[in-house]
C-alpha cells in the first residue's frame, strides 16, 4: 500500500495542476502515518512551548502535551468544549477561546505554532493575518511554523466534496502560505503523508460528530451518488477511505 501511495504523491508533485505551481520548497513523502507519527518523525516537542491553533477537540494539543510539550490551544467555535484533561498533562495544556487572527500571547513566547488542518477554516481575509501572527509569537531565530492542509486527492475528500467542497478554501491556505509564510520565514520544507479514515457501516459516517457541526443536512449525506463513494470504500473489516495531506514546516525569521 505504501509504494502505491508513493507513486501516487510523486504524480501530484510533479502534475502542472497543483494547487502550489510557485513553491520552491523541497519536497518529501512521508508515507502513510498519523499526525502525531509526523510531529514525532520531524520534531522534538518535549520541554518546548507550543500553540495549537484551530484546535478543535483537543486531540492534538493533548497528544502533544504527552510528549512533554507545554500547549496553549486556542479555538474559535464556542460550541466546541474542551476536554477533560488526564491529572498527567493536566498542567501542560491551556484552552482559550480565539482564532488564529489574534493570538493571545506575547511576542516571541512560542517554540512552535500548528495549524494541523486548520488553516483554511480561517476566514480567508484573515489567513495572511493570521500567518504573521504566529510569526509574531515565534521565537526569532529558530521558531517553526507547522502547517498541516488535506490535499484534495485521495478517497476521502471525494467522498466528502458532493456535500462539503473545500476546494476552493483549500486552495487558499496554500497560496496565502505561498505569498506570506514564504516571505516571514527563512526557509521551509514540503512534506506529503497519508492516512486513513475507517468506518464500519454508513451510519457511522453520516452521523459523524463533523455533520452536525457543518450544519450539514442529511439528506445531502443520504443520497445515491454519496452512498456510491462510500460502497467504493468496502475492505475485509469496514470502510476506509485514503486522506492525502499536505505538510509545509517553516523555520526562522526571514
Amino acid at each position: 500500500m505504501q509504494g502505491k501511495f508513493r507513486d501516487r504523491v510523486e504524480y501530484r508533485l510533479d502534475r502542472e495542476d497543483r494547487v502550489s505551481e510557485h513553491t520552491t520548497l523541497p519536497k518529501a513523502d512521508l508515507g502513510e502515518a498519523s499526525h502525531i507519527e509526523v510531529v514525532e518523525q520531524l520534531l522534538q516537542v518535549d520541554g518546548q512551548y507550543l500553540v495549537d491553533v484551530g484546535s478543535g477537540d483537543g486531540g492534538f494539543a493533548c497528544a502533544l502535551a504527552e510528549r512533554g510539550a507545554n500547549v496553549l490551544a486556542i479555538e474559535p467555535d464556542k460550541r466546541r468544549t474542551p476536554p477533560e484533561l488526564p491529572s498527567a498533562i493536566r498542567d501542560r495544556v491551556t484552552f482559550k477561546l480565539a482564532g488564529g487572527e489574534a493570538i493571545p500571547l506575547e511576542d516571541g513566547k512560542a517554540n512552535g505554532v500548528f495549524f494541523n488542518r486548520s488553516l483554511h477554516h480561517v476566514p480567508p481575509e484573515l489567513m495572511d493575518q493570521a500567518l504573521s501572527e504566529a510569526r509574531r509569537v515565534l521565537t526569532p531565530d529558530d521558531g517553526f511554523l507547522y502547517v498541516v492542509e488535506p490535499d484534495m486527492s485521495g478517497t476521502w475528500s471525494e467522498l466528502l466534496k458532493p456535500f462539503h467542497d473545500e476546494t476552493g478554501v483549500r486552495r487558499l491556505a496554500i497560496e496565502a502560505l505561498d505569498r506570506t509564510a514564504s516571505r516571514l520565514f527563512a526557509g521551509g520544507h514540503e512534506y506529503w503523508y497519508m492516512l486513513w479514515v475507517r468506518f464500519n457501516d454508513f451510519e457511522e459516517f453520516a452521523t459523524r460528530p463533523m455533520m452536525a457541526r457543518l450544519r450539514i443536512p442529511v439528506e445531502d449525506v443520504e443520497t445515491p451518488e454519496v452512498r456510491s463513494l462510500f460502497d467504493a470504500g468496502k475492505v475485509p473489516d469496514g470502510y476506509a477511505f485514503s486522506q492525502v495531506l499536505r505538510l509545509r514546516v517553516y523555520r526562522g525569521a526571514a
